[in-house]
């Protein structure tokens, strides 16, 4: 009678005992970062950019029934296909009311990386922050792939400041804003003229430290500015100036806004760059970054990313950046006449990684 009893007990939190949701068959993806978050005035438009990974084995292909969707969903991170109330008086110029976008790219293999890009514009009377959740659908069915909870924040400007630059996209694994900043460091002189620079950097909670070595942390307090729900860890980048090592860790969670890098100055106009890598290299990290068309933050820029694994042969990675496969982003590529207004290394993905024989334009430093 007792062994009866136990098992029914079992039975019964079994019952209750909630499941994962199921993936759709062939379908599956993995975040891959954001842009960061927004500061806008009441009645301007800005942009939301995030990449997912294809994981799956099905091919995402645009305007077919394999097309995937970003889609809309409620606060409580479950709903989707479905829209916020307040999130009607935002949408410009998405799919619909209850979709955000599609890839950018026309087709999306396994293993390759998508880019969904969507606009906002805050009403005339908007104000503090809103928060556009979201997540990836099946476009045929409204089914979603692989949960993630994805979101972004636009935060409204109170009436008579300056809106200041918005950092530049930084695909990644972070669902958090992980840019590098959006100014130059202050410039340290050097008796030797150099045929570009390197400055490292070390992000988390919305502020950006500039040093060698340079630390920054996540805490998880409610004082700090950090996301709700982030969890302590560290990222840390330091340049070695004689042995030309770049070491760069990011610590504690994936999913936290934590991020190191470095800024590559004095180049105006890129064509190739290369360097070995001993560590970590993943999909979207480290990564160089570069932003064309405007200064980052200013209308007209562009970024474009290319990632470590994609281009990275025995520990080697070697890029061209006009080619328009390599640029991650999907902006098709730098051109050589393209006028460059920055440049930065990022790891924004759990792991230790350092750079060495880094070399832009075929020159070392």
């Amino acid at each position: 009678m007792r062994l009866v009893r136990i098992l029914a007990l079992i039975a019964l939190c079994l019952a209750f005992t909630p499941t994962s949701a199921l993936a759709v068959t062939g379908y599956d993806s993995a975040y891959s970062g954001e842009s960061a978050f927004v500061m806008i005035d009441a009645g301007q438009t800005q942009s939301f950019q995030v990449f997912f990974s294809n994981t799956g084995t099905t091919t995402w292909a645009k305007g077919t029934a394999t097309e995937v969707d970003l889609a809309a969903c409620l606060a409580d991170k479950v709903t989707c296909n479905a829209q916020d109330s307040t999130d009607s008086t935002w949408n410009s110029g998405w799919l619909s009311a209850t979709r955000y976008a599609t890839a950018t790219q026309a087709s999306v293999a396994p293993g390759s990386l998508a880019t969904f890009a969507y606009n906002i514009k805050a009403p005339a009377d908007a104000t503090g922050t809103h928060r556009f959740n979201g997540d990836l659908v099946v476009a045929s069915s409204g089914a979603r792939i692989h949960p993630e909870g994805y979101y972004q924040d636009a935060t409204v400007n109170a009436v008579g400041s300056v809106t200041g630059p918005t950092p530049t996209p930084t695909p990644g694994s972070t669902p958090f804003p992980s840019a590098p900043p959006a100014t130059q460091p202050p410039a340290t002189p050097t008796p030797t003229p150099l045929n570009f620079t390197i400055s490292p950097w070390a992000y988390a909670c919305g502020h950006t430290t500039f040093a060698n070595p340079a630390t920054a942390q996540d805490t998880a307090m409610a004082t700090d500015g950090c996301p709700p729900g982030d969890i302590a860890g560290t990222a840390t980048a330091a340049y070695n100036s004689t042995t030309g090592a770049l070491a760069l860790s990011k610590g504690g969670a994936t999913s936290d806004d934590l991020a190191a890098g470095a800024l590559v100055g004095g180049l105006t106009h890129v064509t190739t760059a290369s360097f070995d890598v001993a560590g970590y290299c993943g999909a979207g990290a480290p990564r160089i970054n570069v932003t064309t068309g405007a200064a980052p933050g200013q209308a007209g820029s562009v970024t474009h990313f290319y990632g470590c694994s994609a281009n990275n042969t025995a520990g080697h990675v070697s890029i061209t950046f006009a080619n328009a496969a390599s640029d991650g982003s999907g902006n098709g590529g730098v051109a050589p006449t393209d006028t460059v207004y920055q440049i930065s290394f990022v790891q924004d993905e759990l792991g230790d990684t350092t750079l060495t024989n880094i070399k832009f334009n075929g020159m070392s430093q």
